[in-house]
């Protein structure tokens, strides 16, 4: 090491352990009281819209939602559905829930709706509550006028008395009657602009086959689209309440609804950490019991663990960061480092008291950092406490600020991300990395004096062995120094073949966001839940069951939408043909949504021109003169024709055609989809039908809540192999430097990181054998697994060369490296293995596949740094290591008599 190096460490180590760690103590308790306070402030958010976010098909839905909705914009809609309860064996007209007592039980229900404080607070005033039974009263009451059906209009409505007195006189024969005119006429009628799904928003497409009857119906409940999520989740869990009171013994409501699914993913994530986080705390305590046989020594490490958790929340509530899924993974880092921290602080003091006898020197091998000056002032009683945490904290104080900087660093290349949450992760978790190293660089170890002096000036040893330096584990750590020693060249070759598979691996690993993956079925908790006490019991999940029921019906609602949003010269006259060749392309893939009649249910400028030419002989003359070549495709004057489009139903218009000062600039086509079909193949149909439209003056772009979900998908792909290539520069870059700085050939910092990538490859390789996709928790995977290999591999080449430069042989270097720095990291590894692992019984999947996979990255991470790191140390002590540097064996040393307990 250079002499500037170590002096600083020494300087600092002194602070830390000697008059000044009063100071220090009393610092850091301010610190952690001024962050502290900002930790209440965090925020929790489960919607998925932070994710979509950022990408051009969420731009795209933007566009839609401000300039094309055609009705009023920052409205969230869901869907309270009505359905029978009797089972299918029934007859088809008692399982009805069209006819005229459901009809009055469901005005009776709207009025309730809009009377409910909870409900109403949240109502769009424009769009109030509207079920079918509405539109067939409307229905009923302008057949009494005379009126066409062709003519009749929602909106304005008559009463809800007036609608309730219109239905109690409806024969059966004219209650089937209006309803099918209010489904095929009213509601699908091209100037009733909402909801997107017109009639078959309120009944399922089943409903023409089953002779006009129908199982289920829905009410359309539009809300302000900036209410308070907590507000919404009650509004719509209101709304069930409300309408299931209004209704008879054989009928049921469900309600979907963001709402609904966002709290469900908040419960969710909540139910699973409530019923693993305190059986991982147990576990970790119990662990850490067993790694320092001591009481007082777990104590202080698990208080460093909740200081640098509270810093790391602290500051998230003064940032307004908003914790989400992903930060589920934030505490299980800090924790892996923090322990992983203090067991290298703690066991370090260790050796150095048992190589020392009490008011005597340092070790003769306790590294160039140690102090042969006694603490001022301190008594008999506590001789060595100070001393050796001061040499603890110099020797091993190089290695954990080279691990801050590293790990931190590599979790900032997450700024690379295109997804919002993971940017947010990143710089999250660096303020998190660099709490932990203050808070056990610092703090604990003179926390630790303070302790220790105390307790021993009070007649307690505090004296203690190093993890992992006897008994069993001495034995098993042994046998990659063996290896080491004698064929280091055949353990190299050997993983590079592991790892030559698990590159393989790494391609076959797929990508996958789908909001299903992050619902948790209520099928799918396990039966032992049951058994726990009733605090730690999951809620009821409903979800994901009322999603599947209403895709499965075939309702059309916002979720069910695809898109294709146009943008440029939408008047040259080429557009339109080649917007009916985009349709056409949606409409032949199979997951286009088909209406009873055989019709696609895709709307664009074209089909609803149509619809408005057959009933409107002004606008059909405008129509067939656009047409020059006579194929139903107008190809001249469009700029025209979009005029007398406005003209003739400007609110259809607005739902289609963007105008903007006179000059049109975007159209659209809407493309509702088999909810049923996965969204991966959604998503590549739907893309593949901008190509015709895409070009020669014209911007296509595919959106839509499965296409959107898919561009998240890819950026999580993106953002593990962009992250990942970051980090490994910038981090080899860094070791490079520093090794170099510190005296040693800029090839050690290569040697380095060598194992961390190895790891990388077996951990994806492992995930490619497992099935699990990179998702919106395992895309962090290659970021933990940098973090930890990096911290680990650190921690055994300092003390590698550490140990060198106290005039040890290569081999006894490596065994000390081995036996004393990797029975540390041993102690941390298990701790954490166990600790994550915990994970794998949570109810949520990508949390269960989280803790599996991080669980095995620890366990790759400890097993590359202690079997791989050794071996290819010893090949560059040969090649580049200090001149003079003996590659004997080890000498002899003095070892007392291995316990039982060992």
């Amino acid at each position: 090491m250079t002499d500037d190096r170590t002096g600083l460490l020494d300087r600092l180590a002194a602070t830390v352990t000697g008059a000044g760690r009063r100071p220090v103590l009393v610092a850091v308790l301010l610190a952690t009281l001024v962050l502290g306070a900002g930790a209440p402030a965090v925020e929790l958010s489960t919607s998925l819209e932070e994710f979509r976010g950022g990408t051009a098909e969420a731009d795209a839905t933007d566009y839609v939602e401000a300039n094309l909705s055609g009705g009023e914009s920052n409205v969230t809609q869901s869907l309270v559905v009505v359905r029978t309860t009797l089972p299918e064996t029934a007859p088809r007209r008692d399982r009805n829930v069209l006819t005229r007592e459901a009809y009055l039980e469901y005005v009776a229900a709207q009025r309730a709706l809009e009377a409910n404080e909870t409900v109403a607070r949240t109502l769009h005033p424009e769009q109030r509550p509207l079920s079918i039974a509405t539109v067939v009263a409307v229905v009923a009451i302008e057949r009494e006028r005379e009126t066409d059906v062709d003519d009749v209009r929602v909106e304005p409505r008559p009463s809800l008395d007036a609608q309730a007195a219109a239905l109690r006189e409806l024969s059966d024969l004219e209650r089937q009657r209006y309803t099918s005119y209010a489904v095929g006429t009213v509601l699908s009628d091209v100037s009733h602009t909402w909801p997107d799904g017109g009639g078959f928003a309120f009944v399922p497409t089943t409903y023409e086959a089953n002779q006009k009857t129908a199982t289920a119906t829905a009410f359309v409940v539009s809300h302000h689209e900036e209410t308070d999520p907590e507000n919404l989740t009650a509004a719509q869990t209101a709304a069930g309440a409300v309408v299931n009171a209004h209704l008879g013994p054989d009928r049921e409501a469900i309600v979907v609804g963001d709402g609904m699914v966002n709290d469900e993913l908040r419960r969710s994530s909540v139910d699973s950490l409530r019923i693993v986080g305190p059986v991982a705390l147990l576990l970790v305590v119990l662990l850490l019991g067993v790694a320092y046989r001591d009481a007082v020594d777990a104590a202080l490490t698990l208080v460093g663990v909740g200081t640098s958790l509270l810093w790391t929340f602290g500051y998230m509530g003064w940032a307004g960061v908003t914790f989400n899924q992903l930060f589920v993974a934030v505490p299980v880092l800090l924790m892996g480092l923090s322990i992983d921290y203090a067991i290298h602080v703690f066991m370090r003091q260790r050796e150095e008291r048992a190589a020392r006898p009490p008011g005597g020197p340092p070790s003769e091998r306790a590294g160039r950092s140690a102090a042969t000056t006694r603490e001022p002032g301190a008594g008999k009683p506590s001789d060595g406490v100070a001393p050796s945490m001061r040499v603890a904290v110099g020797s091993v104080g190089a290695a954990l600020a080279l691990v801050t900087l590293t790990t931190a660093t590599g979790f900032l290349s997450n700024l690379a991300s295109g997804v919002g949450p993971i940017r947010a992760f990143g710089v999250v978790s660096a303020v998190g990395i660099l709490a932990t190293f203050v808070v056990f660089g610092a703090f604990l170890p003179a926390l630790k004096v303070e302790v220790d002096t105390f307790l021993e000036a009070r007649g307690h040893d505090r004296t203690g062995r190093a993890f992992g330096t006897e008994g069993r584990l001495r034995t098993l750590l042994a046998v990659p120094v063996a290896f080491a020693r004698s064929t280091p060249w055949a353990v190299v070759v050997l993983t590079l073949l592991v790892t030559a598979g698990g590159v393989y691996g790494a391609t076959q690993v797929g990508d996958r966001f789908e909001q299903d993956d992050l619902l948790v079925d209520d099928g799918d908790v396990p039966g032992w839940t049951d058994d726990l006490p009733t605090p730690m019991q999951p809620s009821n999940y409903t979800a994901q069951a009322n999603l599947d029921y209403v895709e499965a019906n075939e309702f059309v609602y916002d979720g069910t939408y695809t898109e294709l949003l146009v943008r440029g010269e939408v008047t040259a006259p080429d557009t339109l043909r080649r917007v009916k060749r985009a349709s056409d392309v949606v409409n032949d893939t199979g997951v286009a949504l088909v209406l009873p009649d055989g019709r696609p249910a895709t709307r664009s400028p074209l089909t609803m021109m149509h619809a408005v030419a057959d009933r409107n002989e002004s606008f059909a003359a405008t129509l067939e003169a656009s047409d020059e070549d006579g194929d139903g495709v107008p190809d001249r004057d469009l700029e025209t024709l979009y005029d007398a489009f406005y003209a003739a139903e400007p609110e259809a218009a607005r739902t289609v055609l963007d105008r903007r000062g006179g000059e049109y600039v975007a159209l659209r086509v809407k493309a509702p989809v088999n909810g049923t079909e996965s969204e991966p193949t959604i998503t590549s149909e739907v893309r593949n039908a901008t190509t015709p439209v895409q070009g020669d003056g014209l911007r296509a772009i595919a959106t839509g809540q499965p296409v959107q979900n898919q561009a998240v998908a890819t950026q999580l792909l993106d953002t593990v192999t962009q992250a990942l290539a970051i980090t490994l520069a910038v981090v080899l870059g860094l070791l490079v430097a520093v090794y170099r700085r510190a005296g040693h050939h800029a090839s050690l910092g290569v040697v380095t990181i060598l194992p961390v990538t190895f790891a990388v490859s077996w951990i994806l390789g492992t995930m490619a054998l497992l099935g699990v996709p990179f998702n919106v928790m395992t895309a962090l995977i290659t970021s933990f697994t940098v973090g930890f290999g990096v911290d680990y591999s650190i921690h055994v080449t300092e003390r590698y060369v550490q140990e060198l430069e106290g005039g040890a042989s290569t081999a006894e270097a490596v065994e000390t490296a081995a036996l004393g720095t990797g029975g540390a990291l041993l102690g941390s590894a298990v701790t954490d293995v166990v600790g994550v692992g915990v994970l794998a019984f949570a109810i949520l999947e990508p949390l269960q596949q989280f803790g599996v996979v991080t669980a095995i990255t620890i366990a790759y991470s400890f097993l590359a740094s202690v079997v791989v790191l050794p071996s290819l140390l010893v090949l560059w002590t040969r090649r580049y290591g200090p001149s003079g540097v003996a590659v004997g064996p080890s000498r002899a040393r003095e070892r007392e008599p291995m316990s039982v307990d060992d």
